[in-house]
């Protein structure tokens, strides 16, 4: 079904040109304590002060037994224009970190996208909940898009309008669920780039996950609604990809038949240090007290609510 170009749940967007970002001083510096300073000062206090309740509210509005669909968190308080192009990485955000940042980044400016999206499932297929709780995700995921779009926080009606990066949560952890909430969000004649890990690949295409001798057209129906990046992954900083060489990941998505990718599969090599700026390096960083580490993974903005709800330790 086909969304009207006029309307979606939350703020729109007009894009900026993404920046250039390739390693994580680069990354470090665009997302600078400058850029988040405002976003900082609105999260000092953020124990006390910190209101899930819209955050809250956003999840209870997607239910696992309905359709699939995306809610829109960030920008709030304004119907929006369907993206006619969206570049989107779907992660647990746990927490957010400037490399979700970059390879967001990276492939809004290699596949053309005008808009971008962060976005959380509340139910994952493999991952319990724990260290921040989901609606202190969704808070971490808005000062991460406000950093990207440069915004200082103090302004988030009048601001919506400017904004490229926007974040959303579904009920559905399955990839074929999200690529229907997808296109559904941005209609039948928007590119939805889905961005995921080469590891997460792994998975998507692991038939356990689906009912015997179905995969190959739940990956026809996923191919239908979206294209699909997968960024590689250093081999040495994921236990299941041991051995498994940039060269050897890139032929290894290679090898499905473009009968099923229709031409919508592609690969997209990560700069160096990427790896030193996972969620769970940056946990370990916090739970570490290692300030100096901590700033080098995430914006300042996310590392001061982070410390001020005292998560991670």
């Amino acid at each position: 079904m086909r969304v009207p170009q006029g309307i979606l749940h939350s703020g729109l967007t007009a894009l900026s040109t993404p920046r250039p970002f390739s390693h994580a001083k680069k990354a470090r510096k665009y997302t600078s304590f400058a850029t988040c300073a405002a976003a900082a000062l609105m999260a000092a206090g953020a124990s006390a002060a910190f209101d899930a309740a819209p955050y809250e509210q956003a999840l209870a509005q997607v239910d696992p037994s309905a359709s699939p669909r995306v809610q829109l968190t960030w920008p709030r308080g304004r119907a929006v224009g369907a993206p006619q192009s969206l570049a989107v990485l779907d992660s647990s955000f746990n927490p957010p970190t400037s490399a979700h940042l970059h390879l967001l980044q990276e492939a809004s400016q290699r596949f053309g996208a005008t808009h971008r999206l962060l976005l959380l499932a509340k139910n994952n297929a493999d991952k319990a909940v724990s260290g921040a709780t989901l609606a202190q995700r969704l808070k971490m995921m808005e000062l991460l898009a406000r950093s990207d779009d440069g915004k200082d926080g103090s302004s988030a009606i009048a601001d919506a309008d400017a904004c490229a990066t926007l974040c959303g949560v579904t009920a559905h952890p399955l990839f074929v669920d999200k690529a229907c909430a997808l296109q559904t969000l941005c209609g039948d004649d928007a590119r939805i780039f889905m961005l995921v890990g080469f590891d997460t690949w792994m998975r998507i295409t692991d038939p356990k996950y689906y009912p015997s001798g179905t995969l190959d057209d739940v990956l026809r129906s996923i191919f239908s609604k979206v294209e699909i990046v997968v960024a590689s992954r250093d081999p040495s900083s994921a236990s299941s990809l041991k051995g498994v060489s940039f060269e050897q990941q890139e032929a290894q998505i290679g090898k499905l038949s473009t009968e099923i990718t229709r031409g919508r599969l592609h690969f997209l090599r990560t700069g160096e240090g990427m790896a030193a700026l996972s969620s769970s390096a940056a946990r370990d960083a916090f739970a570490q007290h290692d300030e100096q580490r901590a700033l080098g993974m995430v914006p300042a903005c996310v590392h001061d609510f982070i410390v001020q709800q005292q998560l991670y330790k």
